[in-house]
């Protein structure tokens, strides 16, 4: 029997990325607010981190966002371009490329630009990064814009990617595991009159992992570190090194009660480490090198 083929969801119009999208809902909206650029949240650190940029590098931000990657590039000595298909994104980043020196604006550009078809030279740079944009792009875009980053990455040249959520959670330890637990805890509630700001009878029980609706709106190829692995490949990348990272969640001076909570349905602090981490972490990154 012929296997029916898997139907993509649509691309997301770039429209749909506007300005309160980035400016108030994107990931380190928080630190772009307070410093232009300056400060960064945990995850866009982890992935300068793990970039590793170094003065006189070509580095390339697909999906630059507000453009503080590409600041922090160009800060570091970097030569740094962004590209960003919204329309939003380029005007933001462009504006808070403008507070910085001259030495700063001079090797920072922000383009709009596909993706899926970079107006870049065949090995133009010596480092890329992803973040957050993988489960943006449709499984035929994803492949796409591998394919373009492969090209105009120098040979040895790295690619950096960051997503989020991680499908293994989603799909694996919140239906068999951690709604189990919260079914528990919610029976108890209810039996014992018991609810606080933490433990409470309404946590999700159903078989569906909540989504927020940012995720529900935009996310159209969610990844395991297997998918995204095999997407890599598939594109000629090699030694790909998946990490399965969680930042911080919780601020000093929280709750014992919602550590302990966390201890039982997410197994923290055990499963920020290998091999519970592939299941229990929602954040995957990836390192991988042109040959």
């Amino acid at each position: 029997m012929l296997q029916q083929p898997l139907v993509e969801r649509p691309p997301v119009d770039a429209a749909e990325y506007d300005e309160a999208y980035f400016l108030c809902a994107s990931e380190g909206y928080r630190e772009f607010a307070a410093s232009r650029g300056r400060r960064l949240s945990a995850r866009l650190r982890k992935v300068l981190d793990l970039a590793d940029v170094r003065p006189g590098q070509q580095v390339l931000d697909v999906g630059c966002g507000r453009g503080e990657l590409v600041i922090q590039c160009a800060l570091r000595g970097a030569q740094a371009f962004g590209i960003d298909y919204a329309e939003a994104a380029v005007r933001i980043a462009t504006e808070a490329i403008a507070h910085y020196p001259a030495a700063v604006r001079d090797r920072c550009q922000v383009l709009a630009m596909d993706a899926c078809r970079l107006r870049f030279e065949d090995a133009s740079f010596d480092t890329a990064v992803m973040s957050d944009v993988v489960e943006h792009l449709t499984p035929s875009q994803l492949d796409a814009a591998l394919a373009e980053v492969r090209r105009v990455l120098r040979p040895g040249g790295r690619l950096v990617i960051h997503t989020y959520p991680n499908r293994e959670l989603l799909d694996v330890t919140y239906p068999a595991y951690v709604r189990r637990v919260h079914q528990v805890m919610a029976a108890a509630c209810r039996l014992l009159r018991y609810r606080d700001s933490i433990i409470r009878p309404d946590v999700p029980t159903g078989p569906i992992f909540p989504r927020s609706e940012h995720e529900r709106r935009f996310h159209v190829n969610e990844q395991s570190g297997a998918s995204l692995r095999l997407a890599l490949h598939r594109r000629g990348f090699e030694a790909v090194r998946m990490r399965f990272w969680q930042p911080a969640a919780y601020a000093v001076g929280w709750p014992l009660r919602l550590w302990a909570l966390d201890l039982v349905r997410y197994l923290r602090p055990f499963s920020f480490f290998p091999p519970l981490n592939r299941y229990f972490c929602g954040h995957i990154w990836a390192v991988a090198r042109r040959p």
